[in-house]
């Protein structure tokens, strides 16, 4: 499993980039994070619970909050931060 090394949210929160340790660099919108959450919220407890979210075009990025080692907690401008992004999701977001 690659590991990050650098995690900046940039263009105003707009968009957030993560670089790995095997090179790779994602970039991902803050509105595609926001409605693909992976809190339960967003996702539900089950494929058949999972709510699509509207109206987050706009939505910024206001803080990254680590999580042990294998996450990050993003909190948004509309308030959302329950979800915790995997490495290993963001790299499938992203893909």
């Amino acid at each position: 499993m690659a590991w990050p090394t650098d995690i900046t949210a940039m263009e105003k929160g707009r968009v957030l980039e993560v670089a790995f340790d095997d090179g790779a660099v994602i970039r991902l919108t803050a509105e595609r994070l926001r409605v693909e959450s992976p809190s339960a919220e967003v996702q539900g407890h089950s494929p058949s619970q999972k709510k699509i979210v509207t109206g987050k075009e706009n939505v910024a990025i206001v803080a990254i909050e680590p999580v042990g080692n294998y996450a990050i907690k993003i909190v948004f401008d509309d308030g959302h931060d329950t979800g915790l992004y995997s490495w290993d999701y963001l790299r499938k977001l992203a893909s």
